[in-house]
Order: C-alpha cells, then sequence, then structure tokens
C-alpha cells in the first residue's frame, strides 16, 4: 500500500519535533569541553582552582583515566579515553570538561581553566609517517596497521599488458555538516543506571563498549534517541562524549547535558578521511583491463576510534566496481596524524576508492584512444554473469550495469556537448555495498569474533486495534515511519492509520545488537525483519479468527482492519478480535497465543571465512553518474550544466524517498568536491572552522540533477530492495574530477577542486 504523503512531515513541518537541545531534567548540570587550541602538545598541569570558583565541577582527563577503563577500539597500542590524557593530538580535542548550573557560567568556568602545554611539533602530511614525531609513543610508529592482498597472477597481467597506467592520487578530507550538530544528556538513576538521550544513530551497537568502559552492565544503560536532524554517517560512531557524559553523571549524580556547538562539530567530531594512492592499471590495446594494482595510505588522524579503520576495509567491498577484473593487489597502510579522528561520513571507504578507480578508467580510455563509455562497456560484468563472485569475495546479488550506463549517457546528451571550448563531459559508475557483514573486518583483524549484522523487529496487535511496531532502526529524515507503516499495512490488511511506529529506545525494541541506521541496512534488514513478523502475527490472528468465525484459515481474508469470511457477509474487526483474545479467552477454544511476534533476520548469504571468500555484504545497487561542466580558466571556477543520476537499487519500496536520497547524496558530492574541505597548517591548525571558511553550497550552488531508475531485484533479499543510501554521493567527486579534466585537458589527481587550486593546475599543462 503506497502513501501519497510521508508520515513524518507534518508533526515536524508544525515544529513539533523533538530534538536533543529541547531537553531538560530537574537539577540538570550544563556541560562544556575546554579544547586544545594546539595540534600536538605536551600537558605538563592544568590549574582548576579559579574554575571552581564557577562550576560546580571540572573533570581533566588524568582523573576520566583513573576512574575508568579505555573505550573499545581496533588498535589495542592506543588507549583512547575520548579526552586528553597527558598529551593533547589534534586541534579541538578535549583536555577537561566543565559542568555549571546554567551554560553561561559553564562557558565563564571554562576560560578559567588554566592548562600549561608544551607545543610539540606536529604531524600532518600522511606520507611523511616515518618521522621521528609520534602521535602516540606507546605505538612505536604512526602506523597503526598495514596490509598486503594478492588476489590472482598480477604479475603475469602486468608483464603481459599492452598498457600500464600509473598515477597518484590524492582524496581530501571533508565533513558530514549535518543541520543539527551532536549533543547528549546523560540522566542517573538512584539504581546506578543511566538514561542516555543522544542523536546517534547505532546506540545498541556501541552500548556494550561504553558499559565496559564504566564498568556497568549493559542492561544498566538505556538510548533514546528522538528526532535527529540529519546523521550523514558522522553519528554513526562510537561518539566519545558519550562515554564522557555518562562519566560525569555517574560522578556528580546529576543529569548532565552538552549541545555542540559548530566550531566544535568541525573541528573534533568525526571527518571523512584523507587518503594518498598510487595505482596502476595493466590492459591490452582493446581496453581489457588485465591487473590492478594501488597501494594507498589512510589518515584517520590522532586515533583509530570506532568504527574505524572500517572505511579502509569497507573500500574493499567493491573495490573493482562494475569490472570484471581478476588479478588484483592491494598494499596499505592506516597511519595515525595530529587531525581530528575520522569515522563514517556517508558512502564510508568508498569514495575514496572509486574516486581512484574511476579516474583510472578515464585515464587509461584516453591514452587507448577509447571514449570513457567504450572502456568502461568492454570490461563491465554481464547480466548473465550475475550473481557474481569478485576476486576479494563479494557476492554481488544482480545487476544490468552496462544499461545503467547506456541510460545515465542517453539523458545526459552528452554528445551535444563534446568538443565545445571549456566544456567538460565525466562518467563514474560504482557498485554500492550495503547491510555490511561484519566478517569482513577479519581482512584486518583475523582474530576478531565478529560476524553477519542481524536485525530484529516486533510488532504487536493491540487491543485497540492498533498495529504497534518496534523497530531499531534510527531514522533521521529518510522516511522510515512511511516505508514500514506501508510494508505493515500491505502485509496484515489494515489502514496506515492503524500502524504506530516506535524508533529509539533500547529498552523497547528488539536487543539487535548491530540495529540502528547505518551501512544502508534499513530497506534491506528492518523492513525484512518487520515484514516477517508481520507474517507471524497474521498467521496468529487468523489461527483465533478460525474459531471465533467458524472458518478455515484459507478462507479468511484481512483488509481495512477487518477479518472477512471470503463469499460472505461474516467479518469480525481486529479490534473485536484483540478483545476476545485478550478478555474473552474462553471463546478462543484454546487457541490463545500471544498477539506480539518477533523475527530477528540474518542475511542468507553472509559466511565467514578467508579473505578472498567472505561476501562482504548483503546487496549491491548501482549507478552512473554523468557531470557535464563547464569552466572559466580565469577564475577556475567551475559550473555543473547538466548532471544526471540513474540508480538501480533493485526493487523501489518508495520512488519519492528514493529520489529524495539521490537529490541529497548527488548534492553533498559536490559540496565536497567544489566547496567543502577540511583544511590543516602544518602546526596541525585547523583552518576551516566554521561555515565562513568551510563552505556548504546552497541552493543557488545546486544543479538540475536528472534522475532515472532501473529496477533489478535483489536475488536475496526478502523484498527485493537493495540498500541505497549511500550509493548517490559515492560516484560524485569522480564523476565531476572526470568531466572538469575533460573540459581544460589537464590532468587532475584531487579529489577537492578549489578555484585557486585549479587555476594553477590548469596552468601547469599535464595530461
Amino acid at each position: 500500500m503506497k502513501l501519497s504523503k510521508r508520515l513524518e512531515d507534518q508533526r515536524l513541518l508544525r515544529g513539533e519535533g523533538i530534538f536533543i537541545d529541547d531537553l531538560a531534567f530537574p537539577q540538570m548540570l550544563h556541560l562544556v569541553f575546554v579544547r586544545s587550541p594546539y595540534g600536538h602538545a605536551r600537558i605538563k598541569s592544568i590549574n582548576l582552582q579559579e574554575a571552581l570558583r564557577k562550576a560546580a565541577a571540572v573533570i581533566d582527563g588524568k582523573t576520566v583515566a583513573s576512574g575508568a577503563k579505555p573505550l573499545y577500539t581496533l588498535i589495542r597500542d592506543v588507549p583512547y579515553y575520548g579526552i586528553a590524557v597527558g598529551k593533547a593530538r589534534f586541534y579541538g580535542e578535549p583536555v577537561a570538561m566543565v559542568a555549571a548550573e546554567s551554560l553561561g557560567d559553564a562557558l565563564d568556568a571554562a576560560e578559567e581553566v588554566m592548562v600549561d602545554y608544551e607545543p610539540l611539533p606536529a604531524v600532518v602530511d600522511p606520507e611523511a609517517v616515518e618521522s621521528s614525531v609520534h602521535v602516540h609513543e606507546s605505538l612505536g610508529s604512526n602506523v597503526a596497521l598495514s596490509r598486503h592482498l594478492v588476489f590472482g597472477d598480477v604479475e603475469k597481467a602486468f608483464a603481459e599488458a599492452d598498457t600500464v597506467v600509473r598515477e597518484k592520487f590524492f582524496f581530501d578530507r571533508y565533513a558530514a555538516a549535518p543541520i543539527e550538530a551532536c549533543g547528549v544528556v546523560t540522566v542517573p538513576g538512584k539504581d546506578g543506571s543511566l538514561t542516555v538521550y543522544d542523536n546517534q544513530q547505532t546506540p545498541q551497537l556501541f552500548k556494550k563498549f561504553i558499559a565496559q568502559s564504566l564498568g556497568l552492565k549493559p542492561e544498566k544503560i538505556r538510548f533514546i534517541e528522538y528526532d535527529i536532524g540529519g546523521g550523514f554517517g558522522v553519528k554513526i560512531m562510537l561518539y566519545p562524549y558519550v562515554f564522557l557524559l555518562c562519566f560525569a553523571a555517574l560522578r556528580l549524580r546529576r543529569p548532565v547535558k552538552w549541545i555542540e556547538t559548530r566550531r566544535e562539530h568541525l573541528a573534533a567530531m568525526a571527518h571523512n578521511s584523507n587518503r594518498v594512492t598510487v595505482a596502476e592499471m595493466a590492459l591490452k590495446q582493446d581496453g581489457r583491463v588485465t591487473g590492478y594494482r594501488t597501494s594507498f595510505i589512510e589518515d584517520v588522524g590522532a586515533y583509530a576510534r570506532l568504527p574505524d579503520p572500517g572505511g579502509t576495509v569497507r573500500s574493499l567491498m567493491t573495490y573493482l566496481g562494475c569490472y570484471d577484473i581478476r588479478n588484483v593487489e592491494v598494499d596499505f597502510k592506516v597511519v595515525l596524524t595530529n587531525k581530528c579522528p575520522t569515522g563514517p561520513v556517508r558512502g564510508y571507504g568508498c569514495q575514496q576508492a572509486y574516486f581512484v578507480l574511476e579516474r583510472m578508467m578515464d585515464i587509461a580510455a584516453r591514452q587507448l584512444g577509447l571514449s570513457p563509455t567504450e572502456i568502461r562497456l568492454k570490461n563491465m560484468i554481464e547480466k548473465w554473469q550475475q550473481p557474481y563472485r569478485t576476486v576479494l569475495g563479494s557476492l554481488y546479488d544482480g545487476g544490468d550495469y552496462k544499461s545503467t550506463l547506456l541510460r545515465a549517457w542517453s539523458l545526459s546528451q552528452a554528445e551535444k556537448y563534446l568538443g565545445l571550448q571549456d566544456v567538460g563531459v565525466g562518467v563514474a559508475c560504482v557498485v554500492e555495498p550495503a547491510v555490511t557483514n561484519l566478517a569482513r573486518n577479519k581482512l584486518l583483524f583475523p582474530e576478531l569474533e565478529t560476524s553477519g549484522s542481524g536485525e530484529g523487529a516486533i510488532v504487536r496487535l493491540e487491543e485497540s486495534g492498533t498495529i504497534t511496531v518496534y523497530a531499531a532502526s534510527i531514522p533521521q529524515g529518510q522516511g522510515h515511519a512511511t516505508v514500514l507503516t506501508e510494508i505493515v499495512s500491505e502485509v496484515l490488511g489494515v489502514r496506515p492509520e492503524q500502524v504506530r511506529i516506535l524508533f529509539g529506545a533500547t529498552d523497547l525494541v528488539y536487543p539487535s545488537p548491530y540495529g540502528g541506521t547505518w551501512g544502508s541496512r534499513f530497506s534491506v534488514m528492518t523492513t525484512a525483519a518487520v515484514k516477517k513478523s508481520c507474517e507471524i502475527l497474521k498467521d496468529r490472528i487468523l489461527e483465533i479468527a478460525t474459531e471465533i468465525l467458524e472458518a478455515s484459515p484459507k478462507d479468511l481474508e484481512i483488509h481495512d482492519g477487518e477479518i472477512y469470511v471470503k463469499g460472505s457477509g461474516v467479518s469480525i474487526s481486529l479490534e473485536k478480535l484483540a478483545a476476545k483474545a485478550y478478555r474473552d479467552t474462553l471463546a478462543t477454544k484454546g487457541k490463545h497465543q500471544s498477539l506480539q511476534a518477533e523475527c530477528f533476520y540474518e542475511f542468507p548469504t553472509f559466511n565467514t571465512g578467508e579473505p578472498g571468500k567472505i561476501n562482504m555484504s548483503a546487496t549491491y545497487g548501482n549507478s552512473t553518474h554523468v557531470a557535464i561542466v563547464k569552466v572559466d580558466r580565469e577564475s577556475g571556477e567551475v559550473k555543473i550544466i547538466r548532471y544526471v543520476a540513474v540508480h538501480d537499487c533493485g526493487k523501489i519500496l518508495n520512488k519519492e524517498i528514493v529520489d529524495g536520497q539521490i537529490f541529497g547524496g548527488v548534492v553533498q558530492g559536490i559540496g565536497a568536491t567544489l566547496y567543502e574541505e577540511i583544511v590543516y597548517d602544518e602546526n596541525g591548525q585547523l583552518l576551516t572552522s566554521n561555515f565562513s571558511d568551510y563552505l556548504i553550497p546552497t541552493a543557488v550552488e545546486t544543479p538540475e540533477i536528472i534522475i532515472d531508475h532501473l529496477e533489478t531485484p535483489s536475488l536475496f533479499s526478502e523484498l527485493g530492495s537493495k540498500g541505497m543510501g549511500e550509493g548517490p554521493l559515492i560516484p560524485v567527486a569522480a564523476a565531476i574530477v572526470n568531466a572538469v579534466e575533460d573540459a581544460v585537458k589537464t590532468r587532475l589527481t584531487r579529489s577537492h577542486l578549489s578555484p585557486s587550486q585549479l587555476w594553477t593546475t590548469i596552468h601547469r599543462k599535464r595530461l
């Protein structure tokens, strides 16, 4: 049952949303952080005397380290408390937290915290990892992790190649920058419990680790998520601030509230990682790619905090995109620098990998005298090859990649722009991994005992005839309630107004440790768990109805909230059936069962194994983007004339919502490519800490975006759907830079193109 309008919108448009800064509790303290003004500095001493005249409490890093265990990370040699202990390692790192009766008092008291710093040389360049300056002395190096993976006969492929293309690429940092920054309110209970109100997307994913650090059982911490003003990945990670606010609330025995400022968000929440990649591609003269070799350095900032270095391994999930390449070598290092730690930002690792792959396709095409579409069509996996196992192990679940490319090229009307002065056409094709199989992390850490990422749901028929759904997903505007209401209405035959969807309270929803909104899992995992729960509940309803209506289950049908005996006028409403089931139990003649059903769903193709054998994701949508740009050589300004995105996310559950995701993802990608860049100086000082320096595109800078769809249902998902929330951003940088390079006939190697940088590059002239 398709709804004509999203269910979420009216309440928010009326101003009835509840956001984190709306919350207040009796005796609540306001907390602010004192942050390091240096990129790298030893903390010689902290004087709190004057600050305590205005504050209820001031807590420094040594206090936290003496009263709690480090937060769990995958890099075990680097203890992480979310606050500086002995040394500040990036600009904006918390050094102390100040709690006071009002926000004004907290801000005033924070100014009185006197920190004696000894500035140290900073490590900013990820390629300078052999520096004698170490971000963490305990690690003994700035390399946190390194791996070398080889699949097929790479040496032979390159030895027998007709052409080898080689280039070095730089993928630049940017931020998620949602409308609502982050925030946390923690309320201690008299029994030693904590209720945490925040605006994160994955409260169940990291709840256990926070509890362990605090010395609590996970059941002692309850998360409640209200409305969230955008996330784009940055609200997926383990907020260090949740842990610190919990520590403060337990210590002070009062509710504590912290709301992040925009400057804090840009400086110290999480950035998309920057990456340096050297890539080589072996080709035959006809354009067939026979080998692909890359070596990259991933800069994750001062700490590899969860889920990092997940972006590195996520790159490998669809590292070869739409192409049938069987000889592959990947060498990489994860390095620590004196920058803000990185974390998930929409696309998480995929945009870095695809920027290199799709740029290499264009460079190779030019060298061989082929068009960008010709070289891609020659190498694409055929529809008949699906399901297709990549050499890295991922099992693609259906797709017609050639048709997606040809549709996008046709809609772009690219032919009429080819050859025009200072006008360029760029293409990028991607396969998007959705729903992470956490067994993928064994590629980096074989000892880990994690796999899959199951999702649970609970559905109940209330005595009023309402269907209540408890879902573990955490929406931030994606329309989850609308889609789930459509599914429930269709499976159970009820009107949309009879459905109630509840999110965000960890004590209510099914205890799925991986539950939440991350990795584009909603349309595959949450929908499947809800659908299957509804099917179980429907069977129970019909079993009771057989006794009440004296009819066989096969003769019953449900629609508009009524159970009918086919071919007769006999019926009973769900409300009356529920009343009998709950209150007139003898009328069901012993058939009464619980009118609550639950299902824990795990994806059928998930597995574990060795590198090259693990299906690292559940579904694999695909898309092609075509960008047509005009470059002003005098100013370096890039204007997007036409932009086309053709997307195949399997069965479309709600077209309007999908279109909205595509539009938003493309604009976010345009921002990262042409406007938004996180910049540090050589001392680790952040130079882009506000929206005057860190530019966000507005409606004025947003071009018309032409959107179209193919629908190749997933071969394995319950509804035939594939995740798609991140895919619309992933190809954008590659498509735009390919187009700009076509326009200026000058080799481009960076993912971000500022006007000044592009002007300089144009006048360097190299292709």
